[in-house]
């Protein structure tokens, strides 16, 4: 129904007399875009950064005193419209503002790219209005009367700002059900657990035969050591989300390299027990490998009270320092023997092949790269779509390495250059960063903060001209408004761009022209032009390769 509400709510824009709508592209909005790109009586413009876009929609409707539509996706995008809404609102210039925003079950729960909508331009918007997700016993009017209010209240006196805040669920263009969720126990112990509780969960721990220990992101490593434990103790593997702060400091005997490839191509390995530290998850395979399993207790620990279950599947949650959660189970747990070899051998099957999938002169082969080459002194950060992804993908170093960094709060794509170059000062650190072009594009003036920063950055600009993590999704099929609507293709390079800020440029055609660089620590804008198209058929082909090792394994086939 997703694809009807769009048509409708575009319709109606233009029943209403709307003529113009200005875009930026993203993921949660795709089934406006799309309804938008097949509707011929709109003018309208694309441009990929949302500031700028409000900026020339609100110049536009104020010069030809008619009203403009805004379509952005969800998250930070909704909050760089900010400027531009105030200066519409006290100048009386006539915009409908249409966000894209998660439904409420991933609301306060800390679902990715996931941000409070509800009213955030507070009072410099004439209305404000929340359509609901589609669902069959909303009355067929409901969406006509909601889009003609909204018009009427931006152009009649005082004009201004209207917002639609619209909620979609996955799939975007086509139908999908409603979950049940799940209820979860607290345990609101902010210290240490009493001794009953802990012997009770040592009992629950140790007669699971299945059970699997996940490190998502964690402000502090302090934990570390003792979740090491804790998984020889119980034999459990460890899966190390790429900024739990595990992966800095190499892969330990439990820890599963590669488990999102394991996770994909291993189906029949499911828990009856997960055990999860910390909170965010970079992996979306593994988050959809938790909410097939649905195992019979599902524990996050973490030291705040917040509720960090997107998929709602969490049996048990206990609010306690995991450090000392671990210490005080060791005193009850046995060492024990469970299936964390049938991991290790998957995992090592891939990790014995993977260099030969991946060519070097690609993304993930970037990854590869600096996975083997990249000096311990360094902190690394990947940036939100294909970078954070990829590196979770195919970074496991061995031996210990500087701290690995991500933007995973509301994982926008504004601010990544500057914040780079804060991480760089405030850790006194030389940085290595990878981010797309998109995100560079975004971010642009904030290069004048690395030409002026006294610790080395080394900005690597991956250039597939678009947003590249957008033709893994199903919307890329949709290729008569594909490249302009949603991967806001474009042609631009950073040469100039690196020139104009007086900083060392470097256009890379193989990630082995990082090793002088490396070097010198110094700091560089890096520019590695890749293919779109080819890095997905890439991501795929390393699967197929991959899974035909695997199944050499007797009880992978079994």
């Amino acid at each position: 129904m997703n694809d009807l509400y769009a048509k409708q709510i575009v319709h109606h824009l233009v029943e209403q007399g709307v003529r113009r709508v200005c875009i930026s592209p993203g993921s949660r909005s795709t089934p406006l875009a799309y309804a938008f790109s097949q509707e011929e009586r709109l003018e309208k413009m694309i441009h990929f950064d949302e500031r700028g876009m409000a900026f020339y929609a609100y110049g536009f409707a104020k010069a030809s005193k008619t009203p403009v539509a805004l379509l952005v996706t969800s998250g930070t995008a909704v909050a760089n419209l900010f400027p531009a809404v105030m200066e519409a609102f006290l100048d009386e210039v006539p915009l409908i503002i249409i966000t894209a925003d998660r439904p409420h079950e991933l609301r306060d729960c800390g679902a990715n790219q996931t941000c409070d909508q509800v009213k955030i331009f507070g009072d410099h918007v004439r209305w404000y209005f929340e359509i609901p997700c589609p669902d069959s016993a909303i009355p067929t009017g409901f969406i006509g009367s909601s889009i003609a209010q909204a018009v009427y209240r931006a152009t009649q006196s005082p004009k201004g700002p209207v917002h639609l805040n619209c909620l979609f669920r996955e799939p975007f263009l086509s139908n999908d059900e409603r979950e049940v969720p799940v209820s979860t126990h607290y345990e609101p112990t902010h210290h240490t657990l009493s001794t009953a509780s802990i012997e009770q969960w040592a009992k629950k721990l140790s007669s699971c035969e299945r059970g699997v220990i996940i490190a998502g992101s964690m402000a502090t490593s302090r934990s570390l050591k003792s979740i090491f434990t804790l998984a020889e103790m119980l034999d459990w593997p460890i899966i190390p989300d790429v900024i739990s702060g595990l992966r800095s400091e190499g892969m330990h005997q439990n820890s599963i390299p590669y488990y999102d490839m394991v996770l994909k191509l291993v189906p029949h390995f499911r828990p009856d027990c997960i055990l999860h530290f910390g909170d965010r998850l970079v992996s979306k395979s593994l988050s959809q490998w938790i909410k097939q399993a649905a195992p019979p207790i599902y524990a996050m620990v973490a030291d705040h009270p917040e509720r960090k279950d997107p998929s709602h599947m969490l049996t048990h949650r206990l609010q306690t320092d995991p450090t000392v959660f671990c210490e005080q189970l060791l005193q009850w747990i046995p060492r024990r023997i469970s299936w964390l070899s049938h991991w290790a051998a998957v995992s090592g099957v891939i990790e014995g092949h993977i260099d030969e999938f991946v060519p070097p002169a690609s993304e993930p082969g970037l990854v590869r790269f600096l996975q083997h080459h990249l000096p311990p002194h360094y902190s690394l950060f990947f940036a939100n779509s294909m970078p954070i992804r990829d590196a979770d993908q195919f970074f496991f170093p061995r031996f210990h390495r500087g701290p690995i960094y991500g933007k995973r709060g509301v994982s926008g794509i504004d601010g990544n250059i500057a914040m780079i170059a804060g991480l760089a000062v405030g850790a006194q650190r030389p940085i290595v960063a990878v981010i797309g072009d998109q995100t560079a594009l975004h971010d642009l003036n904030s290069l004048a903060m690395l030409q002026k920063c006294k610790v080395p950055v080394i900005l690597i600009i991956i250039n597939n001209q678009g947003g590249g993590i957008f033709s893994f999704l199903p919307i890329a099929q949709k290729k008569e408004m594909f490249e302009e609507y949603v991967a806001a293709a474009h042609c631009w390079q950073f040469e100039d761009a690196a020139k104009m800020f007086h900083l060392p440029y470097l256009h890379m055609t193989d990630p082995t022209q990082l090793t002088r660089i490396l070097r010198e620590d110094k700091t560089h804008i890096i520019e590695f032009k890749t293919n779109r198209v080819e890095n997905r058929q890439l991501h795929l082909s390393i699967e197929e390769k991959i899974k035909e090792k695997i199944q050499a394994l007797a009880y992978a086939v079994n």
